[in-house]
Protein backbone atom coordinates (compact mmCIF):
# COMPACT_ATOMS: atom_id res chain seq x y z
CA UNK A 1 0.00 0.00 0.00
CA UNK A 2 2.78 1.93 0.89
CA UNK A 3 4.60 1.40 -2.70
CA UNK A 4 1.17 2.26 -3.99
CA UNK A 5 0.84 5.89 -2.79
CA UNK A 6 4.63 6.35 -3.30
CA UNK A 7 3.92 5.98 -6.96
CA UNK A 8 1.25 7.78 -7.08
CA UNK A 9 2.72 10.96 -5.10
CA UNK A 10 5.86 10.09 -6.93
CA UNK A 11 4.78 10.00 -11.11
CA UNK A 12 1.20 11.14 -10.75
CA UNK A 13 1.51 14.57 -8.74
CA UNK A 14 5.38 14.63 -9.02
CA UNK A 15 5.72 14.97 -5.35
CA UNK A 16 8.85 13.82 -3.02
CA UNK A 17 7.93 10.91 -1.13
CA UNK A 18 9.58 10.41 2.68
CA UNK A 19 9.26 7.72 4.43
CA UNK A 20 9.15 7.68 8.20
CA UNK A 21 8.87 5.09 10.84
CA UNK A 22 6.77 5.44 14.16
CA UNK A 23 8.51 2.00 16.36
CA UNK A 24 5.32 1.75 18.62
CA UNK A 25 2.34 2.37 17.54
CA UNK A 26 0.65 2.30 20.65
CA UNK A 27 2.89 5.07 22.35
CA UNK A 28 1.11 8.53 21.62
CA UNK A 29 4.26 10.36 23.82
CA UNK A 30 6.60 9.14 20.33
CA UNK A 31 4.05 9.87 17.87
CA UNK A 32 3.23 13.49 18.90
CA UNK A 33 6.64 15.17 19.12
CA UNK A 34 7.54 13.42 15.64
CA UNK A 35 4.51 14.49 13.99
CA UNK A 36 4.90 18.03 15.90
CA UNK A 37 8.22 18.28 14.43
CA UNK A 38 7.23 17.06 10.91
CA UNK A 39 4.20 19.89 10.72
CA UNK A 40 6.79 22.39 12.13
CA UNK A 41 9.29 21.99 9.39
CA UNK A 42 6.91 21.94 6.64
CA UNK A 43 5.32 25.43 7.89
CA UNK A 44 8.88 27.24 8.27
CA UNK A 45 9.23 26.15 4.70
CA UNK A 46 6.38 28.20 3.56
CA UNK A 47 4.56 25.16 2.67
CA UNK A 48 0.84 24.41 3.51
CA UNK A 49 0.66 21.25 5.55
CA UNK A 50 -2.28 18.95 5.05
CA UNK A 51 -2.77 15.97 7.63
CA UNK A 52 -4.61 13.00 6.74
CA UNK A 53 -5.25 10.72 9.13
CA UNK A 54 -8.16 8.72 7.18
CA UNK A 55 -5.71 5.43 7.49
CA UNK A 56 -3.44 6.02 10.82
CA UNK A 57 -4.01 3.64 13.44
CA UNK A 58 -6.42 5.65 16.33
CA UNK A 59 -3.22 6.61 18.54
CA UNK A 60 -0.89 7.91 15.64
CA UNK A 61 -4.17 9.82 14.34
CA UNK A 62 -4.72 11.67 17.44
CA UNK A 63 -1.04 12.29 17.64
CA UNK A 64 -0.79 14.14 14.81
CA UNK A 65 -4.22 15.45 14.93
CA UNK A 66 -3.05 16.85 18.52
CA UNK A 67 0.18 18.19 17.55
CA UNK A 68 -1.57 20.14 13.78
CA UNK A 69 -3.82 21.74 16.96
CA UNK A 70 -0.81 22.45 19.28
CA UNK A 71 0.90 24.47 16.83
CA UNK A 72 -2.04 26.42 15.43
CA UNK A 73 -3.08 27.14 19.02
CA UNK A 74 0.30 28.16 19.82
CA UNK A 75 0.28 30.61 16.45
CA UNK A 76 -2.45 31.27 15.35
CA UNK A 77 -1.16 32.78 12.47
CA UNK A 78 -0.70 29.17 10.90
CA UNK A 79 -4.74 28.49 11.12
CA UNK A 80 -5.34 28.76 7.26
CA UNK A 81 -1.84 26.72 6.99
CA UNK A 82 -1.91 23.46 8.92
CA UNK A 83 -5.32 21.52 7.71
CA UNK A 84 -6.53 18.04 9.53
CA UNK A 85 -8.90 15.83 7.45
CA UNK A 86 -9.93 12.29 7.30
CA UNK A 87 -12.22 10.84 4.37
CA UNK A 88 -14.58 7.94 4.86
CA UNK A 89 -14.23 5.08 2.56
CA UNK A 90 -17.03 4.16 0.32
CA UNK A 91 -16.83 0.96 0.92
CA UNK A 92 -15.36 -1.05 3.61
CA UNK A 93 -13.53 -4.62 2.22
CA UNK A 94 -14.16 -6.54 5.86
CA UNK A 95 -17.97 -6.45 5.03
CA UNK A 96 -17.56 -8.68 1.74
CA UNK A 97 -15.26 -10.22 3.43
CA UNK A 98 -17.77 -11.41 5.76
CA UNK A 99 -20.19 -11.95 3.23
CA UNK A 100 -18.23 -14.46 1.38
CA UNK A 101 -17.49 -16.25 4.32
CA UNK A 102 -21.54 -16.77 4.84
CA UNK A 103 -21.44 -17.98 1.26
CA UNK A 104 -18.40 -20.65 1.74
CA UNK A 105 -20.16 -21.84 4.95
CA UNK A 106 -23.84 -22.38 3.13
CA UNK A 107 -21.34 -24.35 -0.10
CA UNK A 108 -19.33 -26.49 1.81
CA UNK A 109 -22.81 -27.59 4.45
CA UNK A 110 -24.64 -28.45 1.12
CA UNK A 111 -21.64 -30.95 -0.37
CA UNK A 112 -22.55 -34.56 0.47
CA UNK A 113 -18.70 -34.89 1.26
CA UNK A 114 -17.49 -36.90 3.63
CA UNK A 115 -13.75 -35.65 3.70
CA UNK A 116 -12.67 -34.77 7.20
CA UNK A 117 -10.53 -32.00 5.75
CA UNK A 118 -13.66 -30.12 4.68
CA UNK A 119 -15.80 -30.81 7.77
CA UNK A 120 -13.01 -29.45 9.69
CA UNK A 121 -12.62 -26.25 7.15
CA UNK A 122 -16.68 -25.78 7.56
CA UNK A 123 -16.27 -26.12 11.23
CA UNK A 124 -13.58 -23.25 11.37
CA UNK A 125 -15.54 -20.99 8.61
CA UNK A 126 -18.89 -21.74 10.98
CA UNK A 127 -16.79 -21.19 14.34
CA UNK A 128 -15.31 -17.73 13.22
CA UNK A 129 -18.34 -16.63 11.53
CA UNK A 130 -20.62 -17.08 14.98
CA UNK A 131 -17.59 -14.82 16.99
CA UNK A 132 -18.20 -12.29 14.44
CA UNK A 133 -21.98 -12.06 15.15
CA UNK A 134 -20.69 -12.39 18.62
CA UNK A 135 -18.26 -9.67 18.96
CA UNK A 136 -18.07 -7.43 15.44
CA UNK A 137 -14.82 -7.88 13.56
CA UNK A 138 -12.29 -7.43 16.49
CA UNK A 139 -12.31 -9.09 20.08
CA UNK A 140 -10.49 -7.93 23.80
CA UNK A 141 -8.06 -5.65 24.53
CA UNK A 142 -4.56 -5.84 23.85
CA UNK A 143 -2.07 -4.75 26.30
CA UNK A 144 0.04 -1.99 25.48
CA UNK A 145 2.23 0.25 27.32
CA UNK A 146 1.48 -1.82 30.79
CA UNK A 147 -1.89 -1.42 30.61
CA UNK A 148 -5.58 -2.08 28.55
CA UNK A 149 -5.65 1.58 27.08
CA UNK A 150 -3.74 4.76 26.04
CA UNK A 151 -4.91 7.93 27.26
CA UNK A 152 -4.72 11.05 25.47
CA UNK A 153 -4.13 14.61 27.09
CA UNK A 154 -6.22 17.19 26.50
CA UNK A 155 -3.99 20.30 24.55
CA UNK A 156 -3.17 22.83 26.93
CA UNK A 157 -3.04 26.20 26.59
CA UNK A 158 0.07 27.71 24.61
CA UNK A 159 -0.06 31.00 26.87
CA UNK A 160 3.42 30.62 29.15
CA UNK A 161 5.96 33.62 30.13
CA UNK A 162 9.43 32.72 30.55
CA UNK A 163 9.59 31.88 34.26
CA UNK A 164 6.46 29.26 33.88
CA UNK A 165 8.85 27.59 30.95
CA UNK A 166 12.13 27.40 32.84
CA UNK A 167 10.07 25.49 35.44
CA UNK A 168 8.64 23.28 32.55
CA UNK A 169 12.28 22.65 31.49
CA UNK A 170 13.70 22.38 34.84
CA UNK A 171 11.34 19.52 36.09
CA UNK A 172 11.89 17.76 33.13
CA UNK A 173 15.68 17.17 34.17
CA UNK A 174 15.09 16.56 37.50
CA UNK A 175 11.95 14.51 37.50
CA UNK A 176 9.65 14.34 40.43
CA UNK A 177 10.68 16.82 42.89
CA UNK A 178 8.81 15.88 46.51
CA UNK A 179 7.73 19.30 47.82
CA UNK A 180 7.44 22.91 46.78
CA UNK A 181 10.09 24.00 49.21
CA UNK A 182 11.96 20.96 47.31
CA UNK A 183 11.96 22.38 43.86
CA UNK A 184 12.29 26.25 45.16
CA UNK A 185 15.47 25.26 46.69
CA UNK A 186 16.76 23.46 43.85
CA UNK A 187 15.38 26.48 41.28
CA UNK A 188 17.31 28.54 42.95
CA UNK A 189 20.40 26.33 43.34
CA UNK A 190 20.02 25.69 38.84
CA UNK A 191 19.33 30.15 38.25
CA UNK A 192 22.56 30.44 40.53
CA UNK A 193 20.45 33.62 42.23
CA UNK A 194 20.27 34.94 45.22
CA UNK A 195 16.80 35.42 46.27
CA UNK A 196 14.70 35.73 49.01
CA UNK A 197 13.76 32.50 50.44
CA UNK A 198 9.79 33.07 51.53
CA UNK A 199 9.52 35.08 48.19
CA UNK A 200 10.98 33.05 45.58
CA UNK A 201 9.11 29.82 47.20
CA UNK A 202 5.65 32.10 46.97
CA UNK A 203 6.71 32.81 43.40
CA UNK A 204 7.32 28.91 42.24
CA UNK A 205 4.27 28.24 43.71
CA UNK A 206 2.12 30.40 42.13
CA UNK A 207 3.26 29.54 39.07
CA UNK A 208 3.35 25.93 39.85
CA UNK A 209 -0.36 26.10 40.53
CA UNK A 210 -0.73 27.81 36.66
CA UNK A 211 0.60 25.16 35.37
CA UNK A 212 -0.97 22.59 36.71
CA UNK A 213 -4.39 24.43 35.57
CA UNK A 214 -3.05 24.93 31.89
CA UNK A 215 -2.26 21.21 31.93
CA UNK A 216 1.43 21.10 32.17
CA UNK A 217 2.02 19.92 35.60
CA UNK A 218 0.47 17.36 37.87
CA UNK A 219 0.69 17.60 41.39
CA UNK A 220 0.46 15.35 44.06
CA UNK A 221 -0.90 15.51 47.73
CA UNK A 222 1.35 13.29 50.13
CA UNK A 223 1.03 13.90 53.41
CA UNK A 224 2.02 17.35 54.47
CA UNK A 225 3.62 18.00 51.29
CA UNK A 226 2.59 18.18 47.56
CA UNK A 227 4.84 16.50 45.09
CA UNK A 228 5.33 18.40 41.75
CA UNK A 229 6.21 15.93 37.95
CA UNK A 230 5.48 17.08 34.71
CA UNK A 231 2.08 15.63 33.08
CA UNK A 232 2.35 14.15 29.70
CA UNK A 233 1.86 17.33 27.97
CA UNK A 234 4.30 18.72 29.63
CA UNK A 235 6.79 16.51 28.94
CA UNK A 236 5.69 16.80 25.28
CA UNK A 237 6.05 20.39 25.10
CA UNK A 238 9.55 20.32 26.68
CA UNK A 239 10.49 17.95 23.83
CA UNK A 240 8.89 19.55 21.29
CA UNK A 241 10.07 23.47 22.49
CA UNK A 242 14.00 22.60 23.11
CA UNK A 243 15.76 25.32 24.94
Amino acid sequence: MVERLEETFGTILGKKVERLSVGNIFKFEDAYPMAYEMIQDQVEQGNEVWVNISSMPRTVAFAFASAANSLIVEQPELRESVHTYYVSPEEYLVTQMIKELRTEREFLQNLDVKDSEVKERQQRISDLIDEIDQSGVTKGAKKMNGGLHVEFPTVPSADLHDFEKTVLHFLYEVGTVESTTELARELAAELDEKVDGDSFKSKVQYNVQKLQEKGFVDRTRVGNRTETALGTMGELWVETHPK
